[in-house]
């Protein structure tokens, strides 16, 4: 069994190496969308082809799954993935233990409430799958919560990312992760943040009555966070945006002026910070921050959260809850600017 998850993670390693890193400019013809992926390895730029669909989801019809925890039928509502990375971040290839997502559990359709003892829900609708995270305690709380809608790395499934998700949710936001693995035109995120603003009326739902639909987030990781840029860009309900290891192209980029934290990795050798990142960042319009941790490779946020949560939830504080000493956090000569275990820090625009 240690061979086979070897195995599996040496392959979605390889699938990220060749086509995480970022599509290219997307060419739309009717409802589906072709795009050419540049995987960028050291002095050399590979090119692949990959298709996805632009099509934004129908959010007519909300039917909720409610996960089996004692058949094994469906993934506990809590279930975290497990995912391992060399020491030291030392830019080697990461070992993860994550299957594909076509191999991740189905979860079965219900119409009853889904189980939310941790926390969660898990929503079928659109063809999606649609995890919900939310602050511990939203049960008894009586105030509303801005909402982030989160956009995966290329065929990787939220799972992925759920220690992250889960700290963002801890620190007072509703997340929405759609199963949605290709995703970077923004399409299928501002889908997430309709189908989530549909519990708002939704009675069973932890989510009723508990949105803030003015105050509205997107963030993701690689061609998630290609799609977060794009997804601002078109949706002006979007005041805020945090682009992980982000595939961002400069035209989609530059029309960017929602409020946007470019976090870069400095070992990423599949989406380079000075050929991807640093550039977006130079030509985004709204105020930006730009910083590169020290050692971190491209799933970094994976497999250490811990190491972008804290400045991410400053971040999205400071624009979706008004928090000035938040915002001070990333000023020139504020908390993030001096972390040692950044570097090229830049800031503009606040």
């Amino acid at each position: 069994m240690k061979k086979f998850k070897s195995i599996i993670a040496i392959l979605l390693v390889c699938s990220l190496f060749f086509s995480v890193a970022s599509c290219g400019k997307d060419t739309t013809d009717g409802t589906t969308t072709t795009t050419t992926e540049q995987s960028i390895a050291p002095n050399e730029t590979v090119n692949s082809d990959a298709t996805y669909s632009d099509t934004v989801a129908d959010t007519s019809v909300i039917t909720t799954a409610t996960p089996d925890t004692t058949s094994g039928s469906a993934a506990p509502a809590d279930t975290q993935a497990s995912v391992t990375q060399s020491s030291g971040d030392s830019g080697q290839q990461a070992s993860q233990t994550n299957a594909p997502e076509s191999q991740a559990p189905q979860q079965t359709q219900s119409s009853t409430p889904p189980q939310s003892s941790s926390n969660q829900e898990i929503h079928e609708a659109d063809g999606r799958t649609y995890y919900v995270y939310y602050p511990e305690n939203i049960k008894s709380s009586k105030k509303t919560y801005p909402v982030l809608s989160w956009a995966n790395g290329t065929m990787c499934p939220p799972d992925m990312y759920a220690d992250l998700l889960s700290e963002l949710a801890k620190g007072g936001y509703i997340v929405i992760a759609s199963s949605e693995t290709m995703s970077a035109d923004g399409s299928a995120q501002i889908a997430a943040l309709d189908f989530v603003i549909s519990l708002n009326t939704n009675s069973s739902s932890l989510a009723y009555k508990k949105i803030n639909t003015s105050k509205l987030g997107a963030i993701g990781h690689s061609q998630g966070g290609r799609s977060s840029v794009n997804a601002a860009v078109k949706d002006p309900r979007i005041k805020c945006v945090v682009s992980l290891a982000g595939s961002n192209f400069l035209e989609e980029a530059e029309p960017n002026s929602a409020p946007t934290l470019f976090i870069a990795g400095e070992k990423d050798m599949i989406v380079s910070p000075s050929k991807w990142i640093q550039p977006a960042y130079d030509v985004a319009k709204g105020p930006a921050v730009y910083a590169s941790l020290n050692g971190a490779i491209h799933t970094t946020c994976c497999t250490n959260p811990e190491k972008y949560s804290s400045y991410i939830l400053d971040w999205c504080d400071a624009w979706l809850k008004g928090d000035a000493k938040a915002l001070s956090t990333f000023s020139s000569n504020g908390t993030f600017a001096s972390d040692s275990n950044w570097s090229d820090f830049q800031c503009k625009g606040f």
